[in-house]
């Protein structure tokens, strides 16, 4: 379908059935009723529709004094636009001031829809994730901590090794809550010396390249001119807490995962590289849970967008890696993000430390602790 802003003054369209009417709308599944978030999970055809007076999780997900682009999650949207629509998995989508509409048919993929102001800002953009019904796993790790996990990548719509790169999912950099699928970021990369949390809010499809400056150690970010000016708290894990209950994550309004779960901390995967956990393939692992489930991770890559290597896509070479929610704390290494990754070649899980903000990975969603 054509993507045009799509705006309704009111859903009150009348719809022939029965001998009756009803208001548009009034059958459709709405995402946000049980929870707000920054992804809405649809796994089924049908018509549905979400709140987008809120912004991700709600108030909760800001932090005070954590140098967010705002103090409040609320928005007055004017108007509503589709950003993204893979295999045009949504359509018929409408707008009602506080509600987007929309109907999804049998195709998967990811979608994103934008809601504006009346000045034609973008306030804040949503990932409807058309697959079918992820499922989770659980495992307990070396600390004795019981973490419970998709079964795919954020963004996948495929969890098994016989569906290829449809278990890739989208790609994210450090912090953001904007998704971009691995094959349009190196055509939307470009600098920007003025760009902001706001900016980045407000452009949505746009995937940063790194701010370069020295300091110790090189350290890149996607938006901080200076490492006392990095925002370590955008997924809520800003200490790098490495042994932790889930439960005193905070899920902020940047996180990017459907309700009821957030991006990993940095101790949630300590088990791969385990021999007796890991089988290797030849385009992902089997790791083996709770119970004896064993879960497919796929050799997803990433994409590296730091100024020491030449090449901006590394896709295609064959290793697993996703964002954690820690960032990287230490004495010289404290200004990156933190991600886990795993090399079949070598056998080694290895968390890395100190990545340019700016790379894009992958994420893994947890449960989150009630």
């Amino acid at each position: 379908m054509k993507k045009t802003i799509l705006v309704l003054a009111a859903l009150l369209v009348a719809i022939a059935g029965n001998g009756r009417s009803k208001t548009y709308g009034a059958d459709a599944v709405n995402l946000s009723q049980k929870g707000h978030a920054n992804c809405y999970i649809v796994s089924a055809p049908g018509l549905y529709c979400f709140d987008v007076t809120v912004i991700g999780n709600g108030q909760q997900g800001i932090i005070a004094g954590a140098r967010f682009h705002t103090a409040s999650a609320a928005i007055a949207p004017a108007s509503a636009k589709i950003l993204l629509n893979e295999n045009d998995v949504i359509g018929d989508v409408r707008f009602d001031g506080s509600k987007i509409y929309f109907t999804a048919g049998q195709a998967e993929g990811n979608a994103q829809l934008g809601v504006y102001d009346a000045a034609g800002k973008c306030l804040w953009s949503w990932h409807i994730w058309r697959t079918d019904a992820p499922e989770d796993f659980t495992f307990t790790n070396c600390d004795e901590i019981s973490w419970t996990v998709m079964d795919r990548n954020l963004g996948a719509t495929g969890a098994t090794a016989a569906d290829g790169s449809a278990t890739y999912g989208l790609y994210y950099q450090w912090g953001r809550k904007d998704p971009f699928p691995a094959e349009v970021v190196a055509r939307g990369m470009y600098t920007n010396a003025g760009r902001s949390l706001a900016y980045a809010v407000e452009h949505p499809r746009q995937a940063f390249k790194p701010v370069t400056w020295r300091d110790v150690y090189d350290a890149y970010d996607w938006n901080a001119p200076h490492r006392d000016s990095v925002n370590h708290a955008l997924w809520g894990n800003p200490d790098f807490e490495y042994i932790h209950p889930l439960k005193e994550l905070v899920k902020t309004i940047y996180d990017p995962c459907p309700a009821g779960y957030v991006v990993a901390p940095a101790n949630a995967f300590r088990d791969f590289g385990c021999a007796d956990k890991m089988e290797y393939g030849e385009d992902g692992f089997l790791f083996t849970a709770d119970g004896g489930k064993k879960v497919f991770f796929p050799y997803s890559g990433g994409i590296y967008t730091g100024p020491k290597l030449p090449r901006v896509d590394r896709k295609g070479q064959k290793y697993f890696a996703v964002w954690n929610s820690s960032t990287a704390r230490f004495v010289y290494w404290d200004d990156g993000g933190s991600r886990t990754a795993v090399l079949p070649e070598s056998r080694e899980a290895r968390l890395w430390y100190g990545d340019s903000r700016a790379c894009l990975y992958p994420v893994r969603c947890v449960r989150q602790a009630e």
